[in-house]
């Protein structure tokens, strides 16, 4: 009866060893076999780059990237960055919003931003609580994708009878 129980308790050990094993095999093989390519890739856009500054062909924008990074000047880089990273996201943000929106949309709908938040002025029909609703969730679903990344929505929501004009610094987009 004993070498019954010690057979099994092995066969319990080896399965799960083998659990274990196919468990962690992603994890101790590297994710990408060949990283040749990639860099590859990368030193040959930096060697064009390189002949472009050379030989005076590069952008202006190309240019200025190289100039910042030859500085070393790690607060103008931050800043770059962060500029680079408001253009990203504000632009992706304001495009999933219209395209969350689909064909509900507000009367009238303007954009603003400022350091990391798009702002939405929206104006709706009087005492539409679908629409005020459906904005509200369009929001919470653009803040829960863009959050984590340090930007956010707020949406300024105003009815018909208030007639409140679009405010100046807004850019209208439905109007």
């Amino acid at each position: 009866m004993r070498f019954v129980q010690y057979i099994i308790l092995a066969l319990c050990l080896l399965y799960c060893l083998k659990t274990y094993l196919i468990l962690m095999t992603p994890v101790l093989e590297p994710a990408r076999t060949n990283l040749d390519p990639w860099f590859d890739q990368l030193v040959a856009t930096l060697r064009v780059h390189q002949a472009k500054l050379e030989t005076g062909l590069a952008s202006p924008e190309l240019k200025q990237v190289y100039d910042l990074v030859f500085s070393g000047n790690a607060d103008l880089m931050a800043k770059h960055n962060k500029q680079a990273a408001q253009k990203h996201f504000v632009g992706k943000i304001i495009f999933d919003y219209i395209q969350l929106l689909g064909k509900q949309r507000p009367h009238k709908l303007a954009f603003d931003f400022n350091d990391s938040e798009v702002l939405v002025w929206a104006e709706i029909g009087d005492n539409d609580e679908i629409m005020e609703r459906f904005l509200i969730l369009t929001e919470a679903k653009i803040n829960a994708k863009y959050h984590d990344y340090g930007f956010d929505m707020t949406t300024m929501l105003v009815e018909s009878c208030d007639e409140s004009p679009v405010p100046n610094h807004y850019q209208v987009f439905i109007g």
